[in-house]
């Protein structure tokens, strides 16, 4: 079903009526201006009107009573012509292009075709003349679309993405906090730990809309022909321990058909790092330290980076997978060609029954996954109105439960969507479970994107053989750390 069956009628009707009231009143004042402009014409002309028996007049009198009402009628031009004068506010949102998928609408496959609704409706319902227009951009443009734009007529007012993308932009001075726009009644409806990872010290940056919850999924028959049958299970997302994941990935190196391999590796661009992120604290590391920053040189830390570069030469990953991308992976699971990749919740569906899930490995006996959450951010480009404006269209979207429902195919920032919808949304209760144990994977740093250009550039080496795992651990907490601390010295928040 389409969005036309959530309008709030009762509303529109009444905006209909308030917006035609003033018109009315400028139509009968212009009649009556006129109709005496044509008796102020005929006493001009000599001509009799109906009045002129009554009371005659002067030229002098019928000369002033002329200017009176050309001057009223000249007054009531811009009175009457002043909605449509008004020029409009011109709002540029953009967003990236992203997959999407809404339980009670078919027709929506793209994120994009969602925020287009939602500009259609604000653009209806606005009070003064306003625009929306949205643009998409490709998932690895995100600085050409946001920081290269910074001061042009192209520049963004409103941006939609993956927080892990866009918290970076917070630091620029340019991301308005959006507390003013958050009522009482938005703040209870959206979970809590949303709304931490929205905020940066104790302002709210990003506004929650969706989240997705990142786990392993291994395929079910691949298990079965390794015989592994024992570790195949349903309707709950498992955990393994870290010498039953050995375990595991040893018999389906060693038993798996040619042309077939058990796990996912890649490390040829950033695409797909906080998955290798994750994977190094199966031997215990915290990733990060209290601070938020990099704390790979301790046992664990090198631990972890030692079992993937050991995962090479026992036969776990693809070959020379330092040079795949995480795409290449996710094509060889969807053929049968990988027995064990990463999913979230709102790509399960396509597998059906085939698949079981577990966490990641480590930090402890639970495992651990991750969540992306999505939102929308607002930016100051030097026009207050056009700020306010922006703001607005995120408070008319949070208001609207109609619109916060098109957030139902995943995981929904709003209670009450996540109530009305979490039965129709496939594996929801599953995930919803294994929110204890999600980690983050990002520690709040203020360049995270920075990170990403580094990270995977060791990870490559270490996967070559090329540096050693405790070579990797010094270079990721030195190079990593390092960005960090520009990040942390170079941030501005807006006033």
């Amino acid at each position: 079903m389409g969005i036309a069956k959530h309008r709030p009628k009762p509303a529109e009707t009444r905006h209909a009526r308030t917006a035609t009231r003033p018109k009315r009143a400028y139509a009968v004042l212009a009649r009556t201006l006129l109709q005496r402009l044509r008796i102020a014409l005929g006493a001009c002309a000599g001509m009799p009107s109906q009045r002129a028996h009554r009371r005659p007049r002067s030229r002098a009198r019928s000369v002033c009573a002329l200017l009176c009402a050309v001057c009223l009628v000249g007054a009531l031009v811009p009175l009457t012509g002043c909605q449509s004068q008004q020029a409009a506010v011109h709002l540029t949102v953009k967003v990236p292009r992203t997959g999407h998928d809404v339980v009670f609408d078919e027709s929506i496959t793209q994120i994009d075709q969602v925020i287009s609704r939602m500009a259609n409706e604000f653009m209806r319902d606005y009070e003064t003349p306003v625009t929306v227009n949205v643009e998409v951009f490709e998932q690895n443009q995100y600085d050409e679309a946001v920081v290269d734009c910074f001061d042009t007529d192209a520049a963004a007012d409103v941006l939609y993405g993956d927080y892990f993308n866009i918290s970076t932009y917070i630091h620029t001075g340019r991301v308005v906090p959006l507390d003013d726009a958050i009522t009482d009644k938005v703040r209870n409806d959206v979970f809590e730990d949303l709304w931490d990872m929205s905020t940066v010290k104790d302002r709210v940056y990003m506004m929650p809309y969706l989240s997705r919850q990142n786990v392993f999924a291994y395929n079910k028959e691949l298990f079965r022909q390794a015989g592994l049958e024992r570790y195949i299970e349903s309707g709950h997302i498992q955990s393994w321990s870290l010498s039953e994941w050995n375990l595991i990935l040893d018999t389906l190196a060693a038993n798996l058909p040619e042309a077939v391999y058990p796990m996912m590796m890649y490390a040829a661009s950033s695409q797909g790092d906080t998955h290798i992120m994750t994977l190094l604290r199966a031997a215990g590391s915290s990733f990060f330290d209290e601070d938020g920053h990099f704390n790979l040189s301790t046992p664990e830390g090198v631990a972890g980076l030692r079992r993937i570069q050991q995962g090479v030469a026992r036969g776990w990953f693809p070959p020379h997978s330092e040079n795949l991308e995480i795409e290449d992976c996710s094509s060889l699971f969807q053929k049968g060609q990988l027995a064990i990749y990463m999913v979230n919740n709102a790509s399960i569906n396509r597998y059906g029954d085939t698949i079981g899930l577990v966490n990641f490995p480590g930090p402890d006996a639970d495992g651990c996954a991750t969540l992306f959450v999505s939102g929308f951010e607002v930016f100051d480009n030097g026009d207050a109105q056009k700020v306010q404006v922006a703001k607005d269209f995120i408070a008319y979207i949070y208001a609207h439960e109609e619109l916060l429902s098109y957030a139902a195919g995943t995981l929904p920032a709003s209670k009450r969507v996540s109530e009305q919808y979490g039965s129709q949304i496939t594996g929801f209760d599953l995930f919803a479970n294994n929110r204890g144990n999600v980690v983050d994977f990002t520690g709040n740093n203020p360049d995270a994107r920075a990170i990403r250009e580094v990270f995977y550039l060791h990870i490559h080496d270490l996967l070559m053989g090329t540096i050693t795992p405790e070579e990797a651990a010094a270079r990721l907490d030195a190079d990593c750390n390092a960005i960090i601390d520009a990040g942390i010295a170079a941030s501005k928040l807006h006033d």
